[in-house]
Formats: structure tokens, sequence, C-alpha cells
């Protein structure tokens, strides 16, 4: 990894540093992006939200099992379920009467680094 030279205040370096620090920032997502990023993160960062998040990494499951498993009440599931589906983490089908519950890819992918770490 290269060092770049500093400090900016240098005015032999002063160029060469800026060009690199405007090379970096352009490397990385957009302010928009990151602000979705953060949001995703953050709400992952709960706990009960993780847990709900790793047990449908794996299999898709409804409330009252994901009630049963975490020993939680249900209205407490639904409002973790609620804050993931506003993120984009999780989408819900019916199948019969019961909603069950999915992890979306780009989360799932997310838990598998984690797990790297």
């Amino acid at each position: 990894m290269k060092v770049p030279p500093c400090c900016a205040s240098d005015p032999s370096v002063e160029g060469e540093l800026e060009e690199e620090l405007k090379t970096e920032l352009d490397n990385i997502p957009k302010e928009e992006n990151l602000e979705k990023y953060g949001e995703l993160l953050f709400s992952l960062a709960h706990p009960i939200r993780l847990k709900i998040a790793y047990l449908l990494l794996i299999r898709d499951h409804c409330v009252c099992e994901l009630t049963q498993l975490l020993g939680k009440e249900p209205n407490l599931v639904s409002h973790h379920l609620t804050v993931l589906r506003k993120n984009g983490i999780v989408t819900s089908y019916m199948s019969s009467k019961w909603k069950y519950y999915k992890l979306n890819e780009i989360a799932a992918n997310i838990l598998k680094e984690i797990e790297k770490i």
C-alpha cells in the first residue's frame, strides 16, 4: 500500500497529495449510497434483528416460528421484521394463510462475509 506524502500544508507535496486524495474519494460510494448502506447496517446492528437475519439465512420463517425460536413476544418480533423489511433486508410472501419472511441476497452475502472476519 502506497502511503501518500504528507502534509497538505507543505507546498512541495500539496498538488500531488490533493490528486491522491481526490482519487481516493472517487473510489468510495457516493454519499446517497453511503446513507443507504448505513441504514442497512444500522438495522442489522440490533441483536434481535441480527438473530432474525441469521435464522432467515438458514431458511424462510413465519412470525410464529421466529417467535418460538427467539423466545420473544409476537408483537416484538413483528416490529423487528418491519424494520428489516423497510430497510430492504427481508421480503415477505404468503404461503397458504401464513406470511413468510425471506432474507434478500445482499443481506445474506453480508452475513456470510461477517462470519469470515
